[in-house]
């Protein structure tokens, strides 16, 4: 699979928020004419996401706007509040410029197309 050369994070980096990035699950299918990544983000609104191609590495970040219950007082906290950071980079194949993005009930799926000359093409055979 020639769509990611290599992933680029860094944990460690502080959200908007104050928080700590964590990485979200990925998982990356291919066929013929493109490859679809599907992230797993809970809590996030679709405005809260930001996705860049910048010198060919694909960047997802995306924040929980608002606590949950924020209107109640707290009396135990398990679930962490944090935002969401990933970064892949891109291989040759990509088609950085036709990525598309959409986004249903936690899970953002992104379609790469793979460039023109990376699509599998069928060989047809001549008989004389």
């Amino acid at each position: 699979m020639n769509l990611i050369k290599k992933e680029t994070n860094d944990t460690k980096v502080e959200s908007k928020k104050g928080n700590e990035y964590r990485l979200p699950a990925v998982d990356i299918v291919e066929s013929d004419s493109e490859y679809l990544m599907y992230f797993d983000i809970p809590g996030v609104e679709k405005d809260d996401i930001q996705l860049k191609v910048e010198k060919g590495v694909l960047t997802l970040t995306a924040e929980c706007s608002k606590l949950p219950g924020a209107e109640f007082e707290c009396i135990r906290n398990e679930m962490a509040f944090s935002g969401f950071k990933r970064s892949f980079e891109l291989g040759d194949s990509v088609n950085g410029e036709g990525i598309i993005a959409d986004y249903r009930n936690g899970t953002l799926l992104l379609t790469l197309p793979k460039r023109e000359e990376q699509k599998t093409k069928q060989i047809k055979i001549r008989v004389e």
